[in-house]
Formats: C-alpha cells, sequence, structure tokens
C-alpha cells in the first residue's frame, strides 16, 4: 500500500510537471499527439498489470504447493510441542513429588514418530520449494533435538533439562514455521 501511495505522488509530480512544461513551450495541441500518449499511458498500465498479476500467480501455485506439507508439519510440531510439554509436568512430579499431570491429557506416543516422517518428507521433497532459511531451521532443530536424544541415552543428561531444551528449539522452529506460512500463505499482503 505505501508503495502504491508513493507511486502515486511520484506520478502525478511527474504529470504536472510535464503538463506545465508542455504549455509553457510553444508547442502546438496537436489531437493526434495527445491521443498517441493516452494509448502509451494505457499499454504502461496495462503492462504493469499483467506483471503484477503473474507475480501473484507465481507466489498463489507456490503457496498451493507447499500448503499440505507446511500446515501438516505445523500440526505435527505443535502436538510434539505438547507432548514433550506433557512429559516435562510428568518428569518434575516424578522427582518433586508435585501433581502428576491429568492422564487424559496424555498425548499419543506417535507424535514424535509422525513429526520426524513429516519433517524428512519435507527436507527431501520439499526442500528446493521451501525458503533457504526454513530449511536451515529445520536442519538445525534436528540436530540439536538429535544431540539431545544422544545426551539422553549415552551420556545420561537430565531428562528435565533434556525437555526444557528441546521444548525450546521446537518453539524456535515453530515461529520460525508459522512466519514462512504467513509469508507465502500472503496472509501478510493483506
Amino acid at each position: 500500500m505505501f508503495k502504491f501511495l508513493v507511486g502515486c505522488v511520484i506520478g502525478f509530480f511527474v504529470g504536472f510537471v510535464s503538463f506545465v512544461l508542455f504549455f509553457v513551450s510553444d508547442t502546438k495541441f496537436d489531437m493526434s499527439v495527445v491521443t498517441n500518449l493516452i494509448i502509451a499511458a494505457a499499454t504502461v498500465m496495462a503492462t504493469i498489470i499483467h506483471f503484477s498479476s503473474i507475480r501473484q500467480q507465481r507466489k498463489d501455485r507456490l503457496w498451493d504447493l507447499n500448503k499440505p506439507i507446511l500446515l501438516g508439519l505445523s500440526k505435527s510440531l505443535s502436538a510434539v510441542i505438547k507432548a514433550s510439554e506433557y512429559y516435562l509436568q510428568e518428569e518434575y512430579a516424578r522427582q518433586h513429588t508435585d501433581d502428576a499431570p491429568n492422564l487424559n491429557d496424555q498425548p499419543d506416543p506417535s507424535v514424535y514418530k509422525e513429526f520426524d516422517q513429516k519433517r524428512e518428507y519435507a527436507l527431501e521433497v520439499y526442500k528446493v520449494l521451501m525458503d533457504k532459511e526454513l530449511i536451515d531451521a529445520l536442519e538445525k532443530a534436528k540436530r540439536i533435538n538429535d544431540n539431545i536424544d544422544h545426551g539422553v541415552h549415552e551420556h545420561g543428561v537430565d531428562h528435565i533439562s533434556a525437555y526444557e531444551a528441546s521444548i525450546s528449539v521446537n518453539e524456535d522452529l515453530q515461529r520460525k514455521l508459522s512466519f514462512f506460512i504467513a509469508k507465502t500463505s500472503g496472509v501478510n499482503d493483506m
């Protein structure tokens, strides 16, 4: 919108100066010249509209291609974060004799596997269609979570700190994924 307003102001200024220069000079007013100028201006406007339409169609096609995998990945990542928060609360309850989490809120144990599958699918198949920053964020989160998992199983890292680190990494990934979804879908352009 700002670009449109700036373009209108600059266009009005250039048009007004051209109009004044035209009348100040000793040029005779010929109707064929005016007709040609109007046709040229209409052609320029039609070209601008055409290129704008092509750019919007490209963005729409890119969103249509990415939509299923991005929304599925976002939903799966959200489920992983909720599951990690549940297991963190459960671990706190076990170590500190706090109230245990509600068993009705217990997550499906397959959320981690489902997220891993969706992440691998995004990294292997959709890598060329996604933003480099998002791909880097997915790879970095995978690497950190693998290191956390390795630390828990091999080096006896505390489960509470492991869950907290994993939640932090996944929430950061979720913010980047949400930003990319908003950018690609065109929600920010409205």
